[in-house]
């Protein structure tokens, strides 16, 4: 029977496939049909040659709506790997010009990552790549990797992201810096271990509510501690709360050099360690000329920040 099927598919429409991925997507009739812009009669005709061709419903009644059979779900994973991959192979042999793109480029990243690059990267974008868009997408780190496989998203620039089947490349080095409003009693004059622990503090907690963190454990290995009076769950709250208050802050010197203007920036009394940013795509997009294209436009607005 596969032999079977394996010759019809020679034989006939290969965007029967495409037609089975939105079917399977929707379980729907129309939403398949508004999704390949063709009509829901047109859309039933290309069910029932599927349901023909692998002499199963694929899609079958449960009350008011369509559900997918067993079979259909299993063909599914395989089935939009082997459309994305027949996509690649498309999109390799064709030519790119940004000035005529009216892609979507998506980036996955932390609030901070996409701070310190939007304004930037939009700037740059737009001078080469008018037409183009850009969508900056939430860090999950237990569907990041499922959205640069599904193509939902084009890069990840992640810190501590071990993805063996991804492909990296070192994006950032970033340094932490002590944060305070202007004209702090602590903006001037050498900033001691002392004055700085003796401080009330504010701390960012990305999973949220946390009062330690990476200043407190190299505090401890002092022999000091501070006093942590609020807890963020994002560096984007800091710069206006620390310009506000005489709380300091411990962030990222990039985030600290956007709000200059309001906020000081001091060299930590203490050594602590910084972080590095990298960056991961899937292999699939390796060699599509427009995300080549792209990653290194990302590539090289890091090697100027």
């Amino acid at each position: 029977m596969e032999y079977i099927i394996y010759m019809d598919m020679r034989q006939g429409d290969f965007g029967l496939l495409v037609a089975l991925d939105a079917l399977l997507e929707h379980e729907s009739v129309s939403r398949a049909a508004d999704q390949l812009g063709i009509s829901q009669p047109a859309m039933s005709a290309q069910l029932k040659r599927l349901r023909n061709l692998f002499n199963d419903p694929l899609l079958t009644a449960s009350g008011r709506k369509l559900v997918a059979t067993s079979r259909a779900r299993a063909l599914q994973t395989d089935l939009r790997r082997h459309l994305q991959n027949l996509d690649a192979l498309v999109r390799e042999n064709e030519a790119f010009d940004p000035a005529q793109t009216q892609k979507t480029f998506k980036i996955i990243a932390t609030d901070y990552v996409h701070l310190v690059l939007a304004t930037r990267l939009e700037k740059r974008i737009r001078e080469v790549a008018p037409d183009a868009r850009l969508a900056f997408l939430p860090f999950e780190p237990k569907s990041m990797w499922e959205t640069l496989e599904g193509e939902a998203g084009d890069l990840a620039l992640v810190t501590g992201m071990d993805i063996p089947d991804a492909i990296s490349r070192h994006a950032l080095t970033e340094s932490f810096c002590v944060i305070m409003r202007r004209g702090h009693r602590l903006e001037h004059g050498k900033l001691t271990l002392d004055a700085f622990c003796a401080e009330r503090h504010i701390l960012i907690s990305p999973a949220g509510g946390g009062f330690v963190g990476a200043t407190d454990k190299a505090l401890a290995g002092l022999g000091l501690k501070r006093r942590v009076v609020v807890s963020l769950p994002s560096f984007l709250l800091a710069p206006g709360l620390v310009a506000g208050s005489d709380a300091l802050c411990v962030a990222p010197r990039r985030l600290a050099a956007l709000y200059r203007d309001s906020v000081a920036c001091r060299d930590l009394p203490f050594d602590m360690s910084g972080f590095n940013v990298e960056m991961l795509w899937h292999p699939r997009r390796q060699n599509d000329p427009a995300h080549i294209w792209f990653r290194g436009e990302v590539v090289n607005l890091t090697k100027e920040i």
